[in-house]
């Protein structure tokens, strides 16, 4: 069964409408119709909001759906290069301690300078990203 399926099911035994929900998690009834439909796909704060309010484990409701566990693998990339960078950040401070200098200390600025510039990238492209997808939540 997939999520779709498993919202509607869960909100039809809990004897609750799409606006009751909606309310609930401060987004409109479209929305709600849109992720039980399987338009859209509800985003992780919504989904861990919506498993207080069924009483359910977010294991439970999102098994078994494949599209769920890809949209959740294409944001874990994102961490993932932000882990890399972040290393790399901390490897350039401890080769700098290790053997201080002009060379190191240049390295260090100029490997910082690339390191914030990606970073600050990754997270812009990060929430452009949100907000495509909020806007196809509505």
């Amino acid at each position: 069964m997939n999520l779709a399926t498993r919202l509607k099911q869960k909100r039809n035994d809990l004897q609750l409408t799409q606006e009751e929900i909606a309310e609930k998690i401060h987004i409109s009834r479209q929305t709600i119709s849109n992720w039980e439909n399987g338009r859209n796909l509800p985003d992780i704060n919504s989904l861990v909001l919506i498993s207080e309010i069924y009483a359910i484990s977010l294991d439970e409701l999102m098994k078994g759906d494949p599209e769920m566990v890809k949209q959740f693998d294409k944001k874990g990339n994102y961490f993932t290069v932000l882990a890399v960078l972040s290393g790399a950040f901390i490897l350039l401070t401890i080769f700098h301690l290790i053997s201080p200098g002009e060379v190191t200390a240049t390295l260090l600025f100029f490997g910082t300078l690339i390191i914030v510039f990606l970073v600050s990238n990754l997270l812009i492209l990060w929430g452009l990203i949100g907000i495509k997808d909020k806007l196809n939540n509505l």
